[in-house]
C-alpha cells in the first residue's frame, strides 16, 4: 500500500473510533464533533499500542435562537435572564491503546473553560436588570469507549461497533464569586453516568479518497440532583483526500439531535435542538508518526427548543501521534 493510500484510508478509519459528543443548552455549553484520532490523522495503518490527540476546541455560543429563527435580546420574553454569551476553550486529551488489530480502547478527558454571562430581568417590571457572570477552568466528564473492528473481504472495506460510559468527573455546582451558582446546563459535568453505543463504516477509493459513516447513541444511565441530561443521537458522513504525503483535507457532515433534558434543576423549555454541521478540515504530516490538523466547523441548520445560545462557527486546532 503507497503513503498516500496508506493516508486516505487511515483518515477514513476514524468512523471505526468514535467522535467526541456534542452537548448543547440554553446557555451553551459546547463540544466540536469531530474526528481526529490517530486513524483520522496519521500517517501509518492502525496497529496495536498506545496513541494520543490533543485537540483545541473554540466554541463561543453568541447568537439567540429559537426554533430556526435567529432572535434579538429585546425580544426575549417570559424568561428569567437575557443570554448575552459562552465563550468554550476546551482541551481534550483523548489516549488510546490497540489491544490487537481488532479491539482497542479510547479515554477521553477534557478540561473545559468556560465564560457565561447573563443579563437578569426583573420579574416584575420586564426590564433587563445587571447582569451574573461565571468563568472557570474545570475537569468534564471523562469518558471511555472500547471498540471492536471488522475487516471485510473487500481489503479497502471496514466495519465497527463500539460502546462505553461517559463518567461523573466533571463538578456540578460551581459558582461565581457571588454565591451564585451556575445553572446545571452550564456546569462542566453532567452528574450523570451516560451509556454510549454506536456503529461505523469506512470504504476506501481508490489510491487518494476514503468514505466514512457513523451513528451514536448516548443516554444518561441516572439522575443527579433532580437533573437528568437528555439522550443525543449523532450521525457523520465524511470524505478524505490526500494531496501529497504530508497534505490532506477532510470533509464532514455532522448531524445531532439532543432531547430535552428532564428534572427539577433542569430547563425542559429551554433544552434540546436539532443541528448540522459542515465541517472542512486540513492535515498535515508531521514525521512518520505525528499530524497536526485544523477545523473549521459552520452550522447548516439550527433549530433549538424555546430560546437558546448557539454559534456561528467553531474551531479546532490539534495534534495526534503514535506512541
Amino acid at each position: 500500500m503507497t503513503l498516500n493510500l496508506r493516508f486516505a484510508a487511515s483518515l477514513a478509519a476514524a468512523a471505526i473510533t468514535g467522535f467526541t459528543p456534542v452537548a448543547h443548552a440554553s446557555c451553551g455549553s459546547a463540544f466540536c464533533t469531530l474526528m481526529t484520532d490517530r486513524y483520522a490523522q496519521t500517517t501509518g495503518d492502525a496497529h496495536p499500542g498506545w496513541s494520543a490527540d490533543v485537540r483545541l476546541e473554540l466554541v463561543n455560543l453568541d447568537r439567540l435562537r429559537t426554533g430556526t429563527h435567529s432572535l434579538d435580546a429585546s425580544q426575549v420574553e417570559d424568561e428569567e435572564a437575557v443570554e448575552r454569551h459562552t465563550r468554550n476553550q476546551n482541551l481534550v486529551t483523548t489516549l488510546g491503546y490497540g489491544v490487537d488489530d481488532d479491539w482497542s480502547l479510547s479515554l477521553r478527558v477534557p478540561m473545559v473553560r468556560r465564560d457565561h454571562l447573563h443579563d437578569l430581568i426583573d420579574e416584575n417590571t420586564g426590564l433587563v436588570g445587571p447582569s451574573e457572570q461565571w468563568t472557570f477552568t474545570r475537569l468534564g466528564d471523562v469518558q471511555l469507549l472500547a471498540r471492536r473492528q471488522f475487516l471485510s473481504a473487500d481489503a479497502g472495506a471496514a466495519y465497527a461497533v463500539f460502546g462505553g460510559l461517559k463518567f461523573p468527573t466533571g463538578p456540578t455546582h460551581i459558582a461565581n464569586a457571588d454565591g451564585s451558582r451556575a445553572e446545571r446546563a452550564l456546569q462542566p459535568g453532567t452528574g450523570t453516568t451516560d451509556l454510549v453505543i454506536g456503529a461505523a463504516a469506512r470504504q476506501s477509493l481508490g489510491m487518494t479518497d476514503a468514505a466514512i459513516g457513523q451513528l451514536s447513541w448516548s443516554q444518561a444511565m441516572n439522575s443527579r440532583d433532580d437533573f437528568k441530561p437528555g439522550r443525543r443521537l449523532e450521525a457523520s458522513l465524511g470524505w478524505s483526500h490526500a494531496f501529497s504525503r504530508s497534505l490532506g483535507s477532510v470533509l464532514q457532515l455532522n448531524f445531532r439531535e439532543r432531547a430535552r433534558d428532564r428534572g427539577a434543576q433542569a430547563e425542559p423549555d429551554n433544552s434540546g435542538s436539532t443541528e448540522v454541521d459542515l465541517s472542512p478540515g486540513l492535515t498535515m504530516a508531521v514525521g512518520e508518526a505525528s499530524t497536526l490538523y485544523a477545523y473549521v466547523q459552520l452550522p447548516l441548520y439550527q433549530k433549538v427548543n424555546g430560546v437558546q445560545l448557539v454559534s456561528r462557527h467553531a474551531f479546532a486546532l490539534g495534534w495526534t501521534s503514535d506512541c
